[in-house]
């Protein structure tokens, strides 16, 4: 077994040890070299014609069973490869990698999902139409994108001008709207071989709220009846299989709304923000080795367990502001018992920051774990606050905001 894996984190990078086949690893100029794949070649993937063409010069000369990748910006490349050489790919299969919103949409009503009325619009004055015929509020997005870029709420008829232009300032192409569902926002974390389709953990997400719904943090397992996980769950893997997904993990984005689950996004992909991180610290389960051994053909079982919880912050600045120097004796889990890691990212002293309107904004991140939920989230909360008052003296609020109610 050859496999083509497509670009990789220095964790999943890491997993490679032991694997059961030899695999090739492309990654991006500048990204950093792991040890353990057969080779390694650097191409920039992104530029989907040149990662075809180094992969079919590799694969002439000894040939892939199977093209992966599980970041979101590797996607695209593992379908032209896919295609190009004729081979398997995980994600798939390659008409499920698609990142047209819209035509999902469209797919997701077709296989029973619940009906959420949108419109791509080529201009203000097709916004406004959708407008008129939906009502408010709405939410503008990229018609293709991730991580909350460029992502709006239009409320009111005169934020329209506002909400176009915040969206089309993200450069991804074409607009989406799509009327605004209210709940609860979860995500459902899955795993899928041959079109079997598990729904391994369910993610509860801490937002910004209106107007740009940015994440500042999640836990793992979400706060849900056994009820309400089940139906959260059920409606992910009816998507799935409503968009012809096979093979791979996926996150899916999924509203908790008092007429039911609804989905907001798809993605094929393990979860991001570090989302895989919670489920294994509070599941046992090793979501990006599980996907390269099911990548390869190999069996593989969940090992026991303990049931825990995690959860993630992400650092903000309070408001806009300059950043600061990072204390070199920061230590909130001196304080903060379960505190696993906070990693900071901090730009160059007295550049501006500001509070998030994209992951872009985000300052780094900690992890705390406990034997519940409630813990978890808490001993979260109190480590981020131990670290603003850190970086941000007398400027932080006496409690981060949060919201789970959120969009579609």
């Amino acid at each position: 077994m050859h496999l083509l894996l497509v670009g990789a984190w220095p964790e999943l990078a890491n997993c490679l040890m032991g694997l059961p086949a030899r695999v090739t690893l492309m990654q991006s100029p500048g990204a950093s070299h792991s040890p353990w794949p057969e080779r390694q070649t650097t191409v920039d993937y992104t530029d989907t014609a040149e990662a075809l063409r180094r992969a079919a010069e590799l694969h002439a000369a000894d040939p892939f069973d199977a093209v992966a990748g599980f970041r979101e910006l590797s996607l695209p490349a593992v379908a032209v490869i896919a295609e190009g050489l004729g081979v398997p790919c995980v994600p798939g299969p390659t008409v499920s990698l698609g990142h047209d919103k819209a035509a999902v949409r469209d797919l997701l009503a077709a296989g029973g999902c619940r009906t959420v009325r949108h419109r791509v619009c080529a201009d203000p004055e097709e916004l406004a139409g959708f407008v008129r015929e939906a009502g408010l509020p709405v939410v503008v997005k990229p018609a293709s994108g991730a991580g909350s870029a460029g992502v709006h709420a239009l409320k009111e008829p005169g934020d329209l001008a506002a909400a176009w232009a915040h969206t089309a300032a993200a450069g991804q192409g074409a607009l989406l709207a799509e009327e605004m569902l209210s709940g609860r926002e979860f995500s459902v974390e899955v795993r899928s071989v041959a079109g079997v389709h598990e729904a391994v953990a369910v993610t509860e997400k801490h937002t910004t709220g209106a107007p740009h719904f940015v994440e500042m943090g999640h836990v793992v397992p979400a706060r849900l009846t056994a009820a309400e996980r089940a139906a959260v769950a059920d409606e992910a893997v009816l998507a799935l299989t409503s968009v012809g997904h096979l093979d791979g993990p996926s996150h899916v984005e999924v509203m908790l709304t008092a007429d039911g689950p609804a989905v907001i996004e798809i993605n094929r992909r393990l979860g991001g923000d570090r989302i895989w991180e919670l489920v294994q610290l509070a599941t046992g389960r090793d979501l990006m080795r599980e996907s390269l051994l099911d990548a390869t053909g190999a069996a593989s079982a969940p090992a026991p367990h303990a049931a825990r919880a995690a959860a993630i912050r992400f650092v903000q600045a309070p408001r806009e502001t300059t950043a600061p120097e990072a204390p070199t004796d920061l230590d909130p889990g001196a304080e903060t018992p379960g505190l696993v890691r906070l990693r900071l990212s901090l730009p160059a002293p007295g550049t501006p920051v500001r509070p998030m309107r994209s992951s872009h904004d985000r300052l780094g991140y900690l992890i705390c774990v406990a034997d519940t939920p409630d813990e978890a989230d808490a001993a979260a909360d109190r480590a981020l606050a131990r670290t603003l008052e850190r970086l941000f003296p007398e400027q932080t609020p006496t409690g981060p905001p949060r919201s789970n109610r959120s969009h579609a």
